[in-house]
This record gives C-alpha cells, structure tokens and sequence, in this order.
C-alpha cells in the first residue's frame, strides 16, 4: 500500500478542522507499520481512511498499484476482502446476539460461498490458529475474556485470508497479563499468514515490540518515519524525542527535556 499526501478537513461555523494534513507513506507485505501519537493527532482517522469509512479530502491511496479513488465495485469489493480490521474494544465489537462459530464465519460465507462441512473445517483451522478449542465456536461473546474476545476478533479478520489488518489499539483495553499474548500472537499470525499490520497505538512499548517501520503524527502530520531501531536509538524529530522521553521513567533531567519539548510543540 502506497498513501500519498492524505488529506481529511472537516469544516465547521468557525472554521477548518485538519484532522489529517498531509500524510504519506508506505507499507510493505508481511511487514508492521506503527503509526504512533498523541490523542488527537489523526492516528485514527487516517486507519479509517484505509478502511474505506471516511473519505478522504484529498491525496491518494495506492493498493497493489490501484489507485482506490478509480475502483470499480469489483474492485471495491475485493480491496473490502483484502483489508480487515481488529477495533479497541473487544467488548463492543463482537455481535453478543451470536454464536462465536457463526460471527468468525459471517466474513467468509459473505464473500464466499461454501458447504458446510468446508465452512466447519476452516472455522475448526481458525479456532486453532487464535488459541480457541473447537467447542468454543458454540459459546456466545460474553462467555469470553476481553482477551479471548480479541483472539476471536482476530479469528474473524484472518477468515477472507486478507493482505493487510488494520490494528486500532488492539491491546490498550486489555489487562496487562494478557496484552503480550495477543502481540506474540499477532506476530506469529503475520509469519503464519503473510499479512501485513497498519498499527495505530499511543503506547510506544506496543509500537516497538510489534513494528518494522514506525510513523510519528502531530497534529495531522506525519514528523518523521524510519525503521523501528533507528527511531527509537537515534530520533531525529524534537516530537519524537519528546515522545520517548515522556514514555521513560521519571528522571530529573528528561523531565526538563520532556518539558520543553512538549511546551515547545504544544505553544503552536
């Protein structure tokens, strides 16, 4: 995926809101970009952009050498397959009404129809993939955990075999223990699948576990973008130093470093 000088404005009584202003990069298969900021900072607005929710101002994005903004409704279909998502929440993102079988396969038997004894076995493969025993498929959401909630969530994102899942701060809602189960089992899902991770996290401990590239946004800007080392040993950007300064325990002198930096930043 290629997106080039994203644009998204909102316009107001009092004036223009530029939730995201600019914003280019590039994402690669079988790799993790980290999209890392403040609240605030179009972290979001920019992974609803990919997910085709909101329209964007103006700019491109580029999938497979296709630009989105000229798809047919084949075509449209098909990057709706390829580009899936895993939300915050896993408490609000599961149907409560349905079986756990039946909301992972909803995706596939959607975009794909099949018998189902083939249906049985991919739910059974998926099941098995997330960490989930096959009889958990007949459990409702609210016989989960928030982390086996996730695990489904997921389940249900790998079911079209998609090229890309968009990662809304998939383990800011989740106990401690259990948020590096769900990043090591992302990750041994990406060797397992080849799928690629759009991450949008505040947290940079997540971003730094989990990325290959990360992009730092500030006020609807991308400041700065490099590999995941060279960010975080050798920042280039004042944000980003403030970032990482702010994410360090607390220490006289990177306090008064934080301090400036972001007094710096925040008097724009």
């Amino acid at each position: 995926m290629e997106v080039k000088d994203l644009q998204t404005y909102f316009f107001t009584r009092t004036g223009t809101v530029k939730a995201v202003d600019g914003v280019s990069f590039q994402l690669f298969p079988g790799e993790t970009l980290g999209v890392v900021g403040e609240s605030g900072c179009g972290k979001t607005t920019t992974a609803r952009m990919v997910l085709q929710v909101e329209t964007p101002t103006a700019g491109t994005i580029r999938f497979h050498g296709k630009d989105t903004n000229q798809f047919s409704g084949s075509d449209r279909k098909e990057y709706r397959a390829s580009v899936q998502a895993v939300f915050q929440d896993p408490w609000s993102s599961l149907n409560p009404r349905m079986r756990v079988g039946s909301i992972i396969m909803e995706p596939l038997l959607t975009n794909q129809p099949m018998g189902k004894h083939e249906a049985q076995e991919q739910l059974e493969t998926l099941l098995r993939d997330v960490g989930l025993r096959q009889a958990q498929g007949d459990y409702y959401p609210h016989e989960f955990s928030g982390g086996q909630r996730q695990r489904i969530a997921i389940a249900r994102a790998l079911s079209l075999r998609p090229k890309l899942i968009v990662l809304d701060e998939p383990v800011s809602a989740l106990d401690v223990s259990i948020r590096a189960q769900i990043m090591n089992l992302l990750r041994d899902l990406q060797n397992q699948y080849g799928v690629s991770y759009l991450l949008i996290a505040h947290n940079l401990a997540t971003v730094r576990y989990m990325s290959h590239q990360v992009g730092v946004m500030y006020l609807g800007r991308m400041v700065e973008e490099a590999p995941v080392r060279e960010l975080f040993t050798n920042p280039s950007h004042p944000y980003t130093k403030a970032l990482i300064a702010a994410s360090l325990p607390s220490h006289r002198t990177l306090n008064v470093k934080r301090s400036s930096y972001l007094e710096k930043f925040h008097r724009r």
